[in-house]
C-alpha cells in the first residue's frame, strides 16, 4: 500500500532532497512550501514518483491549523510526518502572535502541526523533527526572556529553537501511549541557503564563506538520516536523536526534564493547542 508523507519546508536543501528520494521510493509526497507557487514549482521538478504540493506559512499559527485541516480532508492516510522547516534570522522579527519567528517557526510550528495531525498518524506512525548539534551553544531555554527581547542574536535564537526541539522530541516520547515513533534528527553541516534569506550582509557572506568550509555535507547527504528514518521497514526506536543514521547522544541541556516540562506547557499555552494521550 501507498504511504504518505508530509514533508515541512520541502522547496529546497534538505527537504527537497527528502522529497525527491522518498518519491523514488513509492511515498506519495505532501511537499510543503510557504505559497502554494513555490510548492508547486518544487513538485514540478520531481519526477518518477506521486508529489502533491501543499502551503502554508507557518510563523502563523492560523495558517498551520488551515494546512492541518487540508491534510486532514484531502489525504485519508498519513504514514510520515516530517518536521523539517526552519530560518534564521540575523534581526529579531516577531509573528502575528508576538512570538520570535525563528522559534515560531523552528520549533512552536513542529509542537503544533505535530498535535493536530498526531491522530491523522497512522497507528505506527513516524514523526522526525529536524534538529541540529547547535543546540550545544545555549545551557537552556531562556523562559525568562523567550524572545531574547535584552540580548539578540541570530545564532542564539537558532540554538535555542534547535534546543527546543530536541526537548520536544523527548517529552513527546516520555508522554506518549500508542505504537507512534518520533525521532530527532541532526543532518549536519549542510550547504544549505538557510543564512541567505532575510540576513544582513555580513551575515549571508560568513554564510557562504561557512558552505565552503571543509566537512560540510551536501544536501542530499544533510537528507539521508531523515530519508532512513521514514523509509526503514521496521519502525526505529522512539525518543532518541539521529546523524548519519544511527542514535547518538544529544548535549546535556537537551535531557533535563524539568526544562523540558516547562517548554511543553509553554508551548501549549503560546498555541491554544492542548494534547491529549
Amino acid at each position: 500500500m501507498e504511504k504518505t508523507v508530509l514533508i515541512t519546508g520541502a522547496t529546497g536543501g534538505i527537504g527537497l532532497e527528502t522529497a525527491r528520494a522518498l518519491a523514488a521510493r513509492g511515498f506519495h509526497v505532501l511537499l510543503h512550501g510557504r505559497t502554494l507557487e513555490k510548492a508547486r514549482l518544487a513538485a514540478s521538478g520531481i519526477t518518477g514518483g506521486r508529489v502533491s504540493p501543499v502551503h502554508a506559512d507557518l510563523s502563523s499559527q492560523e495558517e498551520i491549523r488551515d494546512l492541518a485541516d487540508r491534510v486532514r480532508v484531502n489525504h485519508p492516510r498519513l504514514d510520515v510526518l516530517i518536521n523539517n522547516a526552519g530560518v534564521w534570522n540575523s534581526e529579531q522579527l516577531l509573528t502575528a502572535e508576538g512570538v520570535e519567528q525563528t522559534f515560531a517557526v523552528n520549533h512552536l510550528a513542529y509542537f503544533l502541526l505535530t498535535g493536530l495531525l498526531r491522530d491523522h498518524l497512522q497507528p505506527d506512525g513516524r514523526i522526525i523533527c529536524v534538529a541540529s548539534d547547535s543546540h550545544r551553544q545555549v545551557k537552556g531555554i531562556q523562559f525568562d526572556d523567550l524572545n531574547l527581547d535584552n540580548n539578540y542574536h541570530g545564532l542564539r535564537s537558532y540554538a535555542q529553537s534547535k534546543l527546543a526541539n530536541v526537548l520536544f522530541c523527548y517529552e513527546y516520547d516520555r508522554r506518549k501511549r500508542d505504537s507512534t515513533t518520533i525521532c530527532a534528527v541532526q543532518p549536519g553541516l549542510v550547504q544549505t541557503d538557510i543564512g541567505l534569506k532575510g540576513n544582513t550582509w555580513l551575515h549571508r557572506l560568513a554564510w557562504r564563506v561557512r558552505r565552503r568550509m571543509k566537512g560540510n555535507k551536501s544536501a542530499e547527504e544533510g537528507a539521508a538520516t531523515s530519508i532512513f528514518l521514514a523509509s526503514v521497514a521496521d519502525n526505529p526506536p522512539s525518543g532518541l536523536y539521529w546523524d548519519d543514521q544511527f542514535p547518538k547522544r544529544s548535549f546535556s541541556s537537551s535531557y533535563d526534564e524539568e526544562q523540558a516540562r516547562r517548554l511543553w506547557e509553554l508551548s501549549e499555552k503560546l498555541t491554544g493547542f492542548r494534547y491529549s494521550f
